[in-house]
Order: structure tokens, then sequence, then C-alpha cells
């Protein structure tokens, strides 16, 4: 049965320390990097595939109509953009 447990950014920073034997500082600025990176990219509208990993990519969502559950009242729903994630096969196949 899976764990509901969730992994902290501080927590995978020190990690990353630890596999790599480097200090947590230049594990936190690793993992800042990456992120800034991906995030530049995505806001550019460049798709980030790490292969075997996955890939993140920008989505886009039309505004649309909704139903508002607490007054069952119709309501507008605005256009909005997200991150989409597609897992790779050798991650796929890892967690299996």
């Amino acid at each position: 049965m899976a764990s509901n447990t969730k992994v902290t950014k501080t927590a995978l920073i020190a990690q990353i320390a630890d596999k790599m034997q480097i200090s947590q500082s230049q594990a936190e600025k690793f993992l800042n990097v990456f992120i800034e990176t991906v995030t530049g990219n995505l806001k550019k509208g460049t798709e980030e595939t790490i292969t075997g990993f996955g890939t993140f990519r920008k989505t886009s969502r039309k505004a649309r109509k909704g139903v508002n559950p607490k007054t069952g009242e119709p309501m507008d729903i605005a256009a909005s953009t997200s991150v989409s994630f597609k897992t790779g096969k050798t991650l796929k196949e890892a967690v299996a």
C-alpha cells in the first residue's frame, strides 16, 4: 500500500546533499537553479523533457461556464494557464 507522506523542499535538499556528498547549501543552489530553469523555459512556452523522468508542459484552459457547488448558481470560470507533467517510461517502470 502506498504511503501519502510528503517530501518537503528541505528534505529533498538534504537527500540531494547526502547522495551527492555536497553541502546542503550547494544542494539548495542546485535545486533552485533547476526550478528557475524549468520555470523560465515554461514561461517562454518551451516544453521541458528530462529523458526517462518526464515532460513538463505549459497548458492553457479556455474560459468556461461552471456551477458554484455551494449554491448551485451558474458561474463563469476564467481562462487559466497551468503546468502538466507526463511521466517518462523509466520513472513509470521504476515506481510500478
